[in-house]
């Protein structure tokens, strides 16, 4: 008798267990058949050098007397972080970035002559190449900013004001001007009718000194990279 139970149980375990296969079965895969490989994006293609730095290049700039400069900006060769500027009136000169991507500081320096007033110095091209840089002007320049604003392609230069470290660019009221009406709007907009007035604040303008030159970028940067100049 207990045998006879034991094979019945036996039987209904096996019924069970091919029924509950039966429904669970997977589709059989056919043997030639390859997955279609999935669609890999195309690497994106390494930046270029003015990309990096888009300050690179050449530029026609005016002050505000209207006199216009042929400036060239080129990299220093051994610190990545120096640009020499090189058209202006008070000579050749470096300029040291603050805040990437085209945000830079103008040391207080003596300049050098500019690239071509070099060249003529030294009256020999196999060697302008060397010794340009070298050539010293004597000129001495204070403290000042250079900001390259790419959406504009517009370049400001600044020779005279100290560099504002939090707010770079108010030393050129033509780049806040926007920023400033647009945040004028943004407030206007989220005061309520029935809400108080706000107070109105006067904001104090910064005081321009030295001398402000604006332009535009001409062309793409040369690709020779700038020998660092030897000052004494």
């Amino acid at each position: 008798m207990k045998k006879r139970s034991f094979l019945t149980f036996f039987l209904a375990i096996a019924i069970a267990m091919a029924t509950i296969a039966q429904t669970s079965t997977t589709p059989e895969v056919p043997r030639n058949y390859k997955p279609q490989p999935k669609e890999l994006l195309p690497m994106p293609d390494s930046m270029t050098e003015n990309e990096i730095f888009p300050v690179l290049g050449s530029f026609d700039l005016t002050d505000k007397k209207g006199t216009s400069s042929h400036v060239t900006i080129t990299r220093d060769g051994e610190n990545k972080g120096i640009v020499w500027v090189s058209g202006l009136p008070q000579g050749k000169f470096k300029a040291l970035i603050k805040d990437a991507p085209a945000t830079y500081k103008i040391p207080a320096q003596k300049t050098l002559a500019n690239d071509e007033e070099a060249v003529e110095a030294t009256g020999d091209d196999a060697t302008a190449t060397k010794t340009k840089s070298k050539v010293v002007n004597g000129r001495a320049i204070q403290e000042g900013t250079l900001i390259f604003d790419k959406d504009a392609n517009t370049l400001y230069v600044n020779i005279g004001n100290k560099y504002n470290e939090e707010q770079p660019a108010t030393v050129f009221p033509e780049m806040t001007v926007a920023a400033d009406s647009a945040a004028v709007a943004s407030e206007a907009d989220m005061t309520d009718d029935t809400a108080k007035k706000p107070k109105k604040t006067t904001t104090k303008k910064p005081v321009i000194k030295g001398i402000t030159y604006t332009g535009t970028k001409t062309d793409a940067p040369a690709a020779a990279v700038e020998a660092a100049p030897a000052q004494n």
